[in-house]
């Protein structure tokens, strides 16, 4: 059996390894939590700028900060 991953869920995917939660994403882009779920699961798109800033986030690991320092 074989599996596809969209591209948004294999960002969905990617933020949920790093810990990184929908709320602190949403408030970083500047979009609503449930907008953003949204995106994640295909129903509704984001404006290019608020796509570029969703996957930059995601990429840089910037979620990990936190969990990173003592």
């Amino acid at each position: 059996m074989q599996f596809e991953f969209s591209v948004r869920q294999g960002y969905q995917l990617l933020r949920k390894q790093q810990k990184i939660k929908l709320k602190e994403l949403a408030s970083k882009i500047g979009v609503s939590v449930p907008m953003l779920s949204m995106y994640e699961n295909e129903i509704v798109n984001l404006h290019k700028e608020k796509e570029k800033q969703y996957r930059d986030y995601i990429i840089t690991g910037v979620g990990n900060e936190e969990s990173d320092s003592f």
